[in-house]
């Protein structure tokens, strides 16, 4: 079941409950009789025209029916074709390339966060890559070896025409032995503060 049918068979569940309580309520203190609310829908003689009752019906109609159909219609896998021959075809799913990409990226020092779409076309895939860079890394030459490893993985080793490859950096990170030099002035700070609070503490106890 689809999220969309999910929905509708919540707000469809929690209208029975409503109105399940509704009517234990009635059966008591008799609010209303059911068959008056039948005839004021369905009876031309009153406020609701017969065609208005009609679309309303017809409306409940097709949205039922559009319901199933939704519950049975099977949502493609989308693919990349990877070559054609009189024999038949060879595809590949979005998502089988999409990970291969990601774990040759993975092998790539100095990236992080790293997000890869692509779109299949006629004659290949467009590649779009988002990650963050450590700041301490050539960027351009960084970049050039992202391209590069993404390219030969879907090339050489998936067989797929590469028709572009679009890296964009969302940002730029310090590099491990920034972030150790950080952490270790951190803790210095730490020890440093635990030092002069001790040695207050004595000064006081002294007097």
């Amino acid at each position: 079941m689809n999220i969309f049918n999910k929905i509708v068979v919540v707000l469809i569940l929690l209208f029975l409950v409503c109105l399940s309580i509704v009517s234990i309520i009635n059966i008591f203190a008799e609010y209303f009789k059911w068959s008056n609310l039948a005839l004021r829908v369905l009876n031309p003689e009153y406020s609701i025209n017969k065609f208005i009752a009609a679309l309303i019906l017809l409306a409940i109609f097709a949205i039922s029916v559009f319901l199933i159909l939704m519950e049975f219609y099977k949502k493609r896998a989308r693919v990349a074709n990877i070559s054609s021959s009189k024999t038949g075809n060879v595809m590949m799913t979005q998502e089988t390339i999409t990970d291969q990409i990601k774990n040759e990226l993975l092998k790539v020092d100095s990236l992080e966060e790293i997000k890869v779409k692509i779109f299949p076309k006629a004659e290949g895939i467009i590649i779009n890559i988002n990650t963050i860079l450590n700041e301490n890394v050539n960027i351009p030459e960084k970049m050039q070896e992202i391209i590069e490893a993404v390219s030969g993985i879907v090339s050489n080793k998936l067989g797929i025409k590469v028709i572009k490859t679009n890296l964009t950096i969302t940002g730029l990170v310090p590099g491990e032995e920034e972030k150790e030099v950080d952490e270790r002035k951190v803790e210095s700070k730490e020890i440093k503060n635990e030092l002069e609070g001790s040695a207050i503490t004595e000064k006081v106890s002294d007097k």
